[in-house]
């Protein structure tokens, strides 16, 4: 016959039962969540397929590892992100973002995850919209893939509109590395040969490729930036002096520093170079002078608008004295017969002025 059990040993039993049911319902539940993200990405999948077979957008292949381009009226690319991205700590997928105005489909995405700690190393700035508040949030739709044929200021302005659109949809990353993924994800043709190998590092987590926003800019423009833009940039700030108002000359002054790299004091130094003497005398006798480049731009202004409200104002008050009308000149006595009696008088050598004139 078998022992008995004690009642010490039946309490640890039940201890170690009911720890482990409690396990398998916490593992229950982790799977329901799955399966209802799943769920979610298959229907999301066939509502694509069912798009396109109804001629939808047309899309290309893109690669097999990296964030998915969601679809948008003006075109990108579309796949259905399925598989956990080696690399990445976490499967990120933004949702079809502006691309989408019915409500009908925003019902339709999955729940989105808050925000985590990682710094947007200043992204957040770009916008005052936060991702919990109540304020509407404006509409963008995303820019068209770059595909490299421009390069210099055009692919400059691509690069900071994407940025835009990174920065309005922030809370559909949950790391700053997955911004730089989906950016470089979203080139093609010559760019994307560019591009994917970075993609790959990125993932692979080799080498040094941009995982910072910051470095990511850096990269891009080190390879589709124009150096003939700069160097025309430099040449330009160099001979650039105030003509108009120093509200004009700080947004001529601003544009060119967008194609330099140069640091604050040189741009301080040229900027007061170029300035309107009478400002540049206001602005040295101030008894605070900024020593921030935005700070002297905002006195350099506000000293013009001064001087010339005080000009206006004063012209105002002390208008020019017209001009008196010369008098004119007195007719003749006796009117017409006396010019005739001196222009048919004989003997006479000459004409008086006055009937030169009127001859």
């Amino acid at each position: 016959m078998e022992p008995e059990l004690s009642l010490t040993a039946l309490l640890k039993a039940i201890t170690a039962l009911t720890a482990t049911v409690g396990s398998l319902q916490d593992q229950i539940k982790s799977q329901s969540q799955e399966l209802i993200q799943l769920k979610a990405i298959c229907k999301e999948t066939a509502d694509l397929l069912g798009n396109k077979d109804q001629g939808g957008a047309q899309t290309q292949p893109g690669p097999s590892t990296g964030p998915i381009t969601p679809p948008t009226q003006t075109g990108g690319e579309a796949h259905s992100p399925a598989t956990v991205r080696p690399g990445l700590k976490a499967p990120f997928r933004p949702s079809r973002g502006t691309g989408y105005n019915s409500e009908e489909e925003e019902d339709r995405q999955a729940p989105k995850r808050e925000p985590c700690d990682t710094p947007r190393q200043g992204l957040s700035s770009l916008t005052p919209f936060d991702s919990g508040s109540s304020v509407k949030q404006p509409k963008m739709e995303l820019p068209d893939p770059y595909k490299g044929d421009t390069r210099g200021h055009k692919a400059t302005q691509w690069l900071d509109r994407m940025l835009l659109w990174v920065a309005l949809h922030r809370d559909q990353f949950d790391e700053e590395e997955q911004m730089v993924v989906w950016i470089l994800y979203h080139m093609t043709n010559k760019a994307a040969d560019w591009a994917l190998p970075l993609i790959g590092a990125i993932i692979k987590g080799k080498g040094n490729p941009p995982t910072t926003i910051p470095a990511l800019m850096a990269k891009f423009k080190e390879a589709f930036a124009d150096p003939d833009t700069k160097r025309a940039a430099a040449r330009k700030i160099a001979a650039l002096t105030q003509t108009t108002t120093t509200s004009e000359y700080v947004t001529e002054f601003q544009n060119l520093m967008a194609e330099l790299d140069w640091n604050t004091e040189a741009y301080i130094a040229q900027f007061t170079r170029g300035l309107h003497w009478k400002v540049k005398e206001l602005l040295s006798t101030k008894d605070n002078i900024p020593n921030k480049l935005e700070a002297i731009f905002a006195a350099s202004i506000k000293i013009d608008n001064t001087r010339w409200r005080t000009r206006r104002t004063g012209q105002k008050r002390h208008p020019p004295s017209p001009r008196s009308p010369r008098p004119l000149p007195q007719p003749p006595p006796n009117g017409f017969a006396y010019w005739r009696t001196q222009i048919t008088s004989p003997g006479r050598k000459g004409l008086p002025p006055h009937i030169r004139a009127v001859r």
